[in-house]
C-alpha cells in the first residue's frame, strides 16, 4: 500500500481529516499534520520527514485561498518539480471554496467540494 501526505490549509483541517480516514480506510498510510504533529515538534520537520517517506502527496486546495500570481507561476512548478524528482506523485484537490480550477501545478485536479464520494474515488484510484 502507499504513503500518502495530504496538505492543506489550517481552514480545510476537517475535509483533510475526512479525506486521511477514507484513505487510510483502504490500507493506505497517511501522514497529516493533526495526527502526528506533537508539542514541540516544528512544522518544517515533520514536513521533511513526511515527504520523505511519501509515495503521493495530496495537495489540499482551497480557491479561497492565496490567489497570488507568484504561487502559480513559481511555486506549483516548483513543487512539482521537487516531487518528480524524488519519484513523488503530485494529486491535487480542492479541498473548498469555488470556481474549482481543471488543472493545479500542470496536473489534473480532483473536485472534492462537489462530489465527495466521486473525489474520494478518484483519489484512491489514482493511488492503486
Amino acid at each position: 500500500m502507499a504513503v500518502v501526505f495530504i496538505s492543506h490549509r489550517a481552514a480545510d483541517v476537517a475535509s483533510a481529516t475526512r479525506l486521511g480516514r477514507a484513505v487510510n480506510a483502504v490500507g493506505h498510510a497517511v501522514h497529516l499534520d493533526r495526527w502526528e504533529v506533537r508539542i514541540g515538534d516544528t512544522v518544517p520537520m515533520f514536513l521533511n520527514d513526511a515527504a520523505a517517506t511519501a509515495d503521493f502527496f495530496v495537495l489540499g486546495h482551497s480557491t479561497l485561498g492565496i490567489h497570488a500570481p507568484w504561487v502559480a507561476q513559481e511555486f506549483l512548478p516548483a513543487l512539482t518539480s521537487e516531487l518528480d524528482s524524488r519519484g513523488i506523485a503530485f494529486l491535487p484537490a480542492v479541498l473548498s471554496g469555488s470556481d474549482v480550477p481543471a488543472r493545479i501545478g500542470g496536473r489534473p485536479c480532483t473536485d472534492l467540494t462537489t462530489d465527495w464520494d466521486r473525489g474520494v474515488a478518484n483519489i484512491l484510484s489514482a493511488l492503486a
